[in-house]
C-alpha cells in the first residue's frame, strides 16, 4: 500500500494551490493524482485573470515585477503572461455598451498551470500523471484511492477534480446539479484591446454571454450556452454575428470545449476524511463562470484545514466543518451571485436586457457614483418595463459588483 498523509484529486490550479500550501507549510506527505497524461492539457479556458488576483493570491505562479506608475512590466521569460488590458466592455443587445476598468491579463493557461505543478514539486509534493481515481472507500481510518494501476492510502483526500465532481459522489456528497457548455475557437490575430462581453438574449436565446479576450498573437473567442443547445453551431453564428471580415476568414487555431458548473457551490463540501474545493465545489462565478481564483483560493484554504487536522490528528466531520465556515466568509460564496445568475440567464427577456444596456450605455459601472445613481433611477421610472424587474436588476448589478473581482 502507498500510504500519504494527504491525497488530492485533480492536478488543476485548485489541487495544485492545495498541494502548494500543505508542501510549503509542513513536512507532510502529499501526492497529487492528475488523470491526464500533461498538467495543463486538456485546456478548457478563457484564459483571463484580474491583476489583483495574480499579484495579491497566495500560490499564484510567481510574477517579477516593476511598477511604472500603475503600469506593471511583466517577466519576459518564460512569462505565462500574454497581454495587460485595462478595460472591459459589456454589450447589452444591440442598444448599449458599458464599460468597467479593472485591470486584467489574459493568459498562457497550460504554462500557468505547469508553474503551479513545478512550485508543488520544487516543496516536494508527488504528482503522478495518468492517475485516474477509480474508487474512494473508506479502510480502518483511512480513506482508500484506487487508479489504474495502484491504490493509495491517507486519512485525508481534498477532491479538486475538476465540473466532473467524481470524486464528490464517491464520497456520497451531492455534486453540482446544473451544469452549461463553454466552446471557444482560438483565431489567427488580434481584433479587440478591451475583455468584450456580449449579452444578446435575442440574437442567441440559448446563449448566456460570448467573449472576445485578446492574446499575444491571437483571440479567444467563445460562448457559454445550455448543455441542450447547440454549442459549435452557435460559436460559428456568434463569429459571424461578430461583423468582423478579417476575423471570419482567419485561421481557426484550435477548438477547446468543456462544461461548467452553473448551480453554485454545493451544499456540503466535506465529510469525514474528506474535503472538496474548485469546480468539483461548483465553486465557479455563475455569472461570467470564471473558476481560476476562486479555486486557487479555496485549494489555499482547504490546504490550511489539512494542516490543523493533522496537528490535531482530527479528520472527522465536525473537524473539517471549520473549512466550510471559512468559504463561505468569502465574497464569491454570497448567494447573491447565485440570485443574480437565475435573474440574469433565466428570467430577464431579450427586450429587458436591452432596456438594461440603453440605461448603462456609455458608463463606466467601476465609477458610478450616488448621484449617477440617482440618474440611472430616474431614467428606469421612464420604461415601465424596467420598473416591473427594478428590484431584481439591482440584485443582479449587485451580483455584478461581488462578483467582478472574483470573476476570472
Amino acid at each position: 500500500m502507498n500510504s500519504y498523509d494527504v491525497i488530492i484529486v485533480g492536478g488543476g490550479p485548485t489541487g495544485l494551490s492545495t498541494a502548494i500550501t500543505i508542501a510549503k507549510k509542513s513536512d507532510l506527505k502529499v501526492l497529487v493524482l492528475e488523470e491526464h497524461s500533461e498538467i495543463g492539457n486538456p485546456l478548457a479556458c478563457g484564459e483571463g485573470i484580474s491583476t489583483e488576483k495574480l499579484l495579491t493570491l497566495k500560490n499564484m505562479p510567481r510574477v517579477s515585477q516593476e511598477t511604472n506608475g500603475s503600469i506593471l512590466k511583466f517577466q519576459k521569460e518564460e512569462s505565462f503572461i500574454e497581454r495587460e488590458i485595462i478595460s472591459q466592455r459589456f454589450f447589452f443587445g444591440t442598444t448599449g455598451v458599458a464599460t468597467s476598468n479593472v485591470n486584467t491579463v489574459t493568459i498562457n493557461r497550460p504554462l500557468f498551470d505547469k508553474l503551479l505543478a513545478k512550485e508543488a514539486e520544487e516543496h516536494a509534493a508527488t504528482i503522478q500523471l495518468k492517475s485516474q481515481v477509480l474508487g474512494i472507500t473508506k479502510k480502518n481510518q483511512n480513506l482508500e484511492v484506487k487508479t489504474q494501476k495502484k491504490t493509495f492510502s491517507a486519512p485525508l483526500v481534498i477532491g479538486c477534480d475538476g465540473p466532473s465532481a467524481h470524486s464528490v459522489q464517491m464520497m456520497n456528497l451531492s455534486p453540482p446539479t446544473e451544469y452549461v457548455q463553454g466552446i471557444e475557437y482560438k483565431i489567427e490575430g488580434v481584433y479587440t484591446d478591451a475583455l468584450d462581453f456580449y449579452f444578446n438574449f435575442r440574437e442567441f436565446p440559448k446563449m448566456h454571454y460570448g467573449w472576445v479576450f485578446p492574446k499575444k498573437s491571437h483571440t479567444n473567442v467563445g460562448i457559454v450556452t445550455d448543455t441542450a443547445s447547440k454549442p459549435k453551431e452557435m460559436l460559428v453564428k456568434f463569429v459571424d454575428y461578430l461583423n468582423n471580415s478579417n476575423m471570419k476568414k482567419s485561421a481557426v487555431l484550435k477548438e477547446i470545449a468543456g462544461i461548467i458548473p452553473a448551480s453554485g457551490p454545493i451544499p456540503k463540501k466535506y465529510c469525514d476524511n474528506y474535503m472538496v474545493a474548485g469546480d468539483a465545489a461548483g465553486m465557479t462565478n455563475s455569472i461570467f463562470y470564471g473558476g481560476i481564483a476562486i479555486g486557487i483560493h479555496a485549494g489555499m484554504l482547504a490546504g490550511e484545514t489539512a494542516i490543523k487536522a493533522h496537528e490535531s490528528q482530527r479528520f472527522d466531520d465536525e473537524f473539517l466543518s471549520k473549512y466550510q465556515i471559512r468559504l463561505d466568509s468569502f465574497p464569491y460564496s454570497d448567494p447573491v451571485i447565485q440570485k443574480a445568475h437565475e435573474i440574469l440567464y433565466n428570467k430577464l427577456s431579450p427586450e429587458d436586457i436591452e432596456t438594461f444596456g440603453t440605461l448603462l450605455d456609455g458608463w463606466d459601472i467601476t465609477t458610478i457614483s450616488s448621484f449617477q445613481k440617482i440618474i440611472l433611477l430616474l431614467k428606469a421610472l421612464k420604461k415601465p418595463s424596467t420598473l416591473r424587474h427594478i428590484n431584481e436588476v439591482r440584485t443582479v448589478a449587485y451580483g455584478f459588483s461581488k462578483s467582478r473581482d472574483w470573476g476570472f
